[in-house]
């Protein structure tokens, strides 16, 4: 290889390091006083204290625009779910980045969607600023909440800031740049819908002070947007990657308080989450819970390998396949996965138990019966070939003498468990934690 074709091929990695160079040299442009939000960010924690956001939700942060985005709920309702909105007006990314403990770590969202960084520019940080600022922020959000995706809404142009429109589309194209190297980052393009066939600003799509948007600039982002969160939501819910986050805090909290080799492992849906009494209500036995709400056998096979066998237990107890049917997996299914976790298992741990805790009979999914039924006797009758393994019945105990569920066992929602129903499950369970 020549001279010059060296250097051609080097020329984007020398570019790439005095851009590093030149954005941690400078001083840091853009930042805003310190106590400006205090009231705003006070009052969103203080609707948080009155009504607690639900976890794995979608998280819009950013400035006035997402402050200003009266209808953002109403707008996404339909593809996302349930939104929680958090813009403060003339915040930048690092003011994002600022409160991240605040009003982003604690939801535990399963994407953000960060608009920001308009007001940098106009304070005087550079494109490249923007992309340092970007970087800092993604890493914060990392450490804590590893499985997050992150989606950056570009600059928008707008007529009031059209001056800066170069330093803007350069740093739009520094964090897309930036985006394109993580899978787990989406780069959302509202700058070329914004522009009309003058290739300036819409007028439209703006309020009077030709900066905000109208009700039509929002229908672009909306039309913008949308796919993108949808997709990852489609994703989210068909993949492992929804529980990321709450795999790595069982980790975390290993770290400082490694269990102890010879335990019992209760790992499953959110029949084993919801358990908090556990630990009371079997004494004398070292159990472990590591539940996770919403997840099926695949997805206990899938994370075996870290919430299972670095414990190395003498026992694994699994609740899973009550999510499994509901979703339409046939009790064949059931039956082929139970044996791919017994087989995960067994593999690493071979000389540990497996019980396997029946599909629970419920109030909300009682039209499924026949097939959770099913399921159980043919898990029954695999068990009955190993020893090792065993199923602990919970589903004639639940039920009443007419032969449906105990409606007495239940929370408000007819599935998950109340003090009563885990008290049925203790009894039913103790019996099967004995060394045989």
């Amino acid at each position: 290889m020549g001279r010059i074709e060296k250097c051609r091929l080097a020329l984007p990695a020398m570019i790439g390091a005095w851009l590093v160079i030149l954005c941690t040299a400078t001083p840091v442009l853009g930042e805003t006083k310190p106590g400006r939000w205090d009231k705003e960010i006070e009052a969103f924690l203080e609707a948080d204290r009155a009504k607690a956001p639900k976890k794995n939700r979608t998280l819009f942060i950013g400035s006035s625009s997402i402050k200003r985005w009266e209808t953002l709920e109403q707008d996404f309702r339909s593809s996302v779910g349930t939104v929680i909105r958090r813009g403060f007006g003339g915040a930048g990314i690092q003011d994002a980045t600022r409160f991240a403990d605040r009003i982003i770590l604690p939801y535990k969202p399963r994407q953000i969607v960060l608009y920001a960084g308009g007001n940098e520019i106009r304070r005087g940080a550079s494109s490249g600023g923007i992309a340092t600022f970007f970087d800092v922020f993604v890493k914060r959000v990392r450490a804590e909440l590893p499985g997050t995706r992150i989606a950056f809404v570009s600059i928008k142009p707008s007529p009031k800031q059209w001056a800066n429109a170069a330093k803007i589309k350069q740093a739009n194209q520094l964090v897309r740049e930036y985006c394109s190297d993580d899978m787990r980052l989406d780069f959302i393009d509202v700058w070329t819908p914004m522009l009309g066939a003058d290739g300036k600003p819409k007028p439209e799509l703006y309020v009077a002070d030709q900066l905000h948007l109208s009700a039509a600039g929002y229908a672009i982002w909306t039309a913008a947007i949308k796919p993108v969160l949808a997709a990852n939501s489609r994703a989210y819910y068909s993949s492992a990657e929804r529980w990321e986050n709450t795999i790595v805090a069982f980790e975390e909290a290993d770290k400082k308080q490694p269990p102890a080799p010879g335990g019992i492992v209760f790992i499953g849906s959110s029949s084993i989450r919801g358990w908090k009494t556990m630990k009371q209500d079997f004494t004398g036995y070292p159990v472990i819970n590591r539940g996770f709400g919403g997840s099926e056998i695949i997805d206990s096979i899938h994370f075996a390998d870290r919430i299972v066998v670095p414990y190395k237990p003498s026992h694994v107890v699994l609740y899973a396949g009550d999510n499994d049917i509901s979703r339409g997996k046939s009790p064949e299914i059931i039956l082929a996965h139970f044996k791919q976790f017994v087989e995960t298992v067994s593999d690493k741990l071979p000389e540990a138990r497996i019980s396997f805790i029946t599909v629970k009979p419920s109030l909300s999914r009682w039209k499924l019966a026949g097939k959770m039924s099913e399921a159980n006797g043919m898990v029954r009758d695999f068990c009955k070939t190993n020893d090792r393994l065993e199923v602990i019945d919970i589903w004639e105990p639940m039920l009443g003498e007419d032969g449906k569920p105990r409606r007495e066992l239940f929370v408000g929602d007819g599935l998950h468990l109340n003090a009563k129903g885990y008290a049925l499950w203790t009894k039913v369970v103790a019996p099967h934690l004995s060394g045989r």
